[in-house]
């Protein structure tokens, strides 16, 4: 028992990334280091890699357009938890807007479908009895009624309300010149009242006897506003979320996020809303930023995530084929593993001699073996549609990579070892956002 513990005292100096693991052979354990990472040094350069050399053309010939005030470039970002927390799409929202304009906040959910969902450029409230759905294991619905943002909101009680309001605060979200409701048609659906600034400004009548998406619009003068949804109380009214713009030519995000969400789980999204949403928003490029929750899944067979995960790209494709697109990679995942090793240090006291020593339990790390296969199927899928592959866990630094982010200073990633603090967020945003403008050529 003695030399087990100088071999983990040894690997606890120093951290050993990057070897990989042979199949067949035992996973190598590796322990966090004792001394933090300094954070400067985390972060690697990583390319978007594209075979075609094309896939950002049409994004950067947008951007051109933008920067000659011709049109506004929209972005559509889709993703799990990295995604929703707004931190890493935040720092790339804010660069494009500093540099061609701020065009708006963008579209966003009136109700927070979880606790910490979020939107750092807008003020979300909300009361009263909403269904928050989404396709999750506690709040999915069968009809697949979610909206572009994979989500939907339904209530009857005119006690119920939901808010968006622009940032309190001057800089980006500060100022909207109009709000778009999008909402559910239904037949016996109920109607929806919308008060702009505390006054009613319209009544919508979600009744029909054709379902479908639909929309409602209203301009603002430009500057800082909010916008009050509440169910009138003679029936169920369903909301998927309001888009909030500005009259300026500039750089618009939306940013779809949800936590725990997987890439497959799109294909339960109703096809004709998620295509007349995706038309309505007619973005210039799509980010797909998927894969770290499907690493863990053992139980699918890869081949059945890889003919799954290709829907996902088709459909998507064909919903915005002007789009260029780019799909982000899983994180660094590590498997979390605890190890009882006998304490053996000197006992301070006589009468402690007699009681027996508990074992101590050290937590190591191993390769998650799914993580690499993930990367490769995504890579592949991408380049099969066209689109850019940016590898987040070669950005990271590769494998086990998350054991020197989590022990940094200052830190850069959560205990769990899946999420990013905010520095962490922009520091791989940062990276990600260099490859992104490579090869964009600015007007004359």
């Amino acid at each position: 028992m003695q030399r087990t513990k100088l071999i983990l005292t040894s690997l606890a100096v120093t951290v050993l990334l990057g070897t990989p693991v042979v199949s067949g052979e035992r996973p190598t354990t590796v322990y966090p280091p004792k001394l933090a990472v300094d954070a400067d040094e985390l972060g690697v350069p990583t390319p978007i890699t594209d075979p075609s050399d094309e896939a950002l053309a049409q994004f950067h010939e947008s951007l051109a357009a933008t920067a000659r005030k011709e049109k506004t470039t929209r972005i559509v970002v889709w993703g799990a938890s990295h995604m929703a927390g707004d931190s890493f799409t935040r720092l790339v929202r804010h660069r494009l807007q500093s540099e061609f304009g701020d065009a708006g906040p963008g579209f966003a959910v009136p109700n927070k479908p979880w606790r910490d969902y979020n939107h750092k450029d807008l003020n979300i409230s909300y009361d009263g009895d909403w269904e928050a759905y989404w396709v999750g294991r506690c709040c999915s619905r069968d009809d697949g009624i979610y909206g572009i943002a994979g989500t939907s909101f339904t209530s009857g009680n005119k006690k119920a309300w939901a808010k968006i309001e622009t940032a309190r605060r001057e800089g980006f979200g500060h100022a909207v010149s109009s709000f778009e409701v999008f909402y559910y048609t239904q037949e016996r659906g109920g109607d929806l009242k919308v008060y702009i600034d505390g006054r009613l400004k319209d009544v919508i009548d979600t009744n029909h006897e054709v379902a479908g998406p639909a929309y409602k619009r209203y301009v603002v003068p430009d500057g800082p506003h909010n916008i009050v949804l509440k169910p009138k109380g003679n029936g169920d009214v369903t909301l998927f979320g309001v888009a909030s713009e500005r009259d300026e030519f500039g750089v618009l995000v939306d940013t779809l996020g949800i936590n725990g969400a997987k890439a497959t789980s799109q294909l339960k999204w109703d096809d004709a809303i998620f295509t007349g949403h995706m038309k309505k928003r007619n973005p210039d490029l799509l980010v797909l930023a998927y894969g770290t929750n499907a690493t863990g899944d053992e139980d699918t067979p890869i081949a059945t995530y890889e003919a799954e995960f290709d829907q996902v790209v088709a459909r998507a494709k064909a919903a915005a084929p002007q789009a260029s697109c780019v799909l982000v990679g899983p994180s660094d995942w590590p498997v979390k593993v605890e190890t009882e090793i006998q304490n053996t240090g000197k006992r301070k006291a006589r009468k402690k001699r007699r009681r027996r020593r508990k074992p101590k339990t050290v937590t190591g790390f191993q390769l998650r073996e799914r993580t690499g296969m993930v990367i490769d199927v995504q890579r592949r899928v991408a380049h099969k549609y066209g689109c850019g592959y940016w590898d987040w866990r070669a950005a990271m630094g590769g494998e086990l990579s998350m054991l020197s982010w989590r022990h940094s200073k200052p830190v850069q990633a959560s205990g769990d070892y899946v999420h990013f603090t905010r520095r962490g967020y922009e520091k791989l945003a940062e990276l990600f956002y260099a490859e992104l403008m490579k090869g964009y050529v600015a007007p004359e």
